[in-house]
């Protein structure tokens, strides 16, 4: 399992959760209820460092 996290626009961790895979960790955090508050990215953890993968897109 990898670790994933939604981070908000401030650096403020939202929520973590381990997945299988990226995609199953990005329908998590485009269902997130807290993913229409503001933006948000999506980062994973690669040896013990988190990188970013995405996030919402802004409006």
């Amino acid at each position: 399992m990898k670790h994933f996290r939604i981070v908000d626009e401030h650096g403020g961790v939202i929520d973590e959760q381990p997945f299988r895979t990226a995609d199953e960790a990005h329908a998590w955090a485009t269902t997130h209820p807290r993913s229409e508050l503001g933006p948000w990215s999506l980062e994973e953890q690669v040896d013990g460092r988190w990188q970013q993968l995405g996030g919402s897109e802004p409006t």
